[in-house]
């Protein structure tokens, strides 16, 4: 009879039940970081978010079409700066993840993401299996609710990349087209309200989302709008609104110099609002 031998076990690593873990010490310190900021311009189109954006710090566009071709700082002359070459949502995350691309820059402007959601549903369509591990033929196809849940998902990575800019001190915009939405109100009648062009749903509020993300949420419309008769009437002079209302939103973070619920933006070269967020940034 062959008896086997029993292999010798390797020595117990794990922490005994009785060893204290480390006691950890906290401090006060005050709240500071050296981080970018985040910044959202939304508008109809051709109200001036690409322009605005341009005006800010030192700024290198990821673009999803060619919305920005052409634009030339209005001070300095110099041609738009833009990372080609981006075909998909792969590729903008491929972008924003590469080691020392933006190291030149100072600000990462995402044009628009209002298209970059639209590429975000082919990703989830094309890359995302059912339960079963079917293959869907669009959003709808998951089921109830389940793709816009993917969708939530896969915009909700985007953040995170982004987030490894922001405490690299890169400042990100982000430029959306507007939208009107339904709004929900549990204390009295709904009613509709200005935001972002991107999903909204009580579950998987893609919109909501990226509104809570930003540290100033700024939108571009007219200074002036009266209903007169029925219709509506003012000027076609420009402003950023940076405080909310009842029908569109808006904020800003607290900066040392509060900024003005309405702040003008009377031509292209105007850069008051970037005068505003980065105050003392020189």
């Amino acid at each position: 009879m062959v008896v086997k031998r029993i292999p010798k076990m390797p020595p117990d690593t794990v922490t005994p039940a009785t060893t204290k873990p480390r006691k950890k010490t906290f401090v006060v310190e005050d709240w500071i970081t050296n981080d970018g900021q985040r910044i959202i311009l939304y508008a109809d189109t051709g109200m001036g978010k690409t322009s605005l954006a341009l005006l800010a710090p030192n700024p290198v566009f990821i673009g999803t079409d060619e919305g920005g071709a052409d634009f030339y700082h209005p001070e300095t002359g110099e041609i738009i700066k833009r990372v080609p070459n981006i075909e998909n949502f792969g590729d903008i995350r491929a972008a924003i993840q590469q080691p020392g691309l933006f190291d030149a820059y100072e600000t990462v402007v995402l044009d628009t993401i209002t298209i970059m959601q639209d590429w975000a549903i082919d990703h989830v369509v094309r890359t995302i299996p059912t339960e079963k591990g079917g293959i869907v033929n669009n959003i709808l196809g998951y089921g109830y609710n389940k793709g816009w849940n993917h969708l939530y998902d896969v915009m909700k990575l985007l953040l995170v990349d982004l987030e490894r800019l922001i405490h690299q001190d890169k400042n990100v915009i982000i430029i959306a087209q507007a939208a009107i939405h339904n709004v929900p109100n549990p204390d009295g009648e709904n009613f509709i309200r200005t935001g972002l062009r991107l999903h909204v749903d009580k579950n998987a509020d893609t919109e909501s989302l990226y509104c809570e993300w930003a540290d100033h949420l700024l939108k571009i419309a007219y200074s002036e709008a009266k209903a007169k008769e029925g219709k509506i009437t003012g000027t076609t002079d420009r402003a950023i609104f940076t405080q909310p209302k009842l029908h569109f939103r808006a904020k800003t973070r607290p900066l040392p110099k509060p900024i003005p619920a309405v702040v003008e933006f009377t031509d292209k070269a105007d850069d008051a609002i970037w005068q505003w967020i980065f105050q003392g940034d020189e």
